[in-house]
């Protein structure tokens, strides 16, 4: 690997100083302080060990100022996984959502993580953990609710009633 120098002119060290100083994100302000470490030690392998990082690390980093300046060190985001289900599946999906379990023939009211994922293994032949469905529904504009169970022959008087003589009984 062959010696990196800072050939960027603009930020000074003494502004990138001023960035690492003002800096909340923990990962930009140690990139801040590596480029102007290396601004003053002119080695890579010097600042990675004032830093307790290793040689290479140091190096992108200066590597990306050098191409993209500040943009440069800023932390992308790794793309993750590919989603197992296309947009078209993930449509039907929603719509199926939407429509309900009742009305897609199961004997149940309402979704639950276990259940979504046994529907969309059923559907689409794609296997989904029910944290990965949460996510996947979550995705799709969904939230998590659960419905508010109303009984219907509950006489309202009664039960106000109750609660009242619960009250008086546990005073006592």
């Amino acid at each position: 690997m062959k010696a990196i120098q800072i050939t960027r002119a603009s930020p000074t060290a003494d502004e990138l100083w001023d960035l690492y100083r003002d800096e909340k994100d923990g990962r930009m302000k140690e990139r801040y302080h590596a480029i102007a470490l290396m601004h003053e030690l002119k080695s890579a392998p010097k600042v990675a060990k004032v830093l307790g990082r290793v040689r290479n690390t140091v190096w992108e980093w200066a590597t990306a100022f050098n191409e993209g300046g500040i943009d440069g060190l800023r932390y992308a985001k790794p793309p993750g996984a590919r989603s197992r289900l296309t947009d078209e599946e993930k449509e039907l999906l929603k719509a199926d959502v939407i429509a309900g379990p009742r009305a897609l023939g199961y004997d149940f009211s309402n979704w639950d993580g276990k259940s979504l994922s046994h529907h969309i293994k059923r559907s689409f032949d794609v296997e989904l953990g029910v944290r990965a469905v949460q996510k996947l529904l979550k995705s799709l504009g969904f939230t998590r609710q659960k419905p508010d169970v109303a009984y219907a022959k509950a006489d309202p008087e009664a039960q106000v009633q109750f609660k009242l003589d619960l009250k008086k009984r546990s005073m006592k």
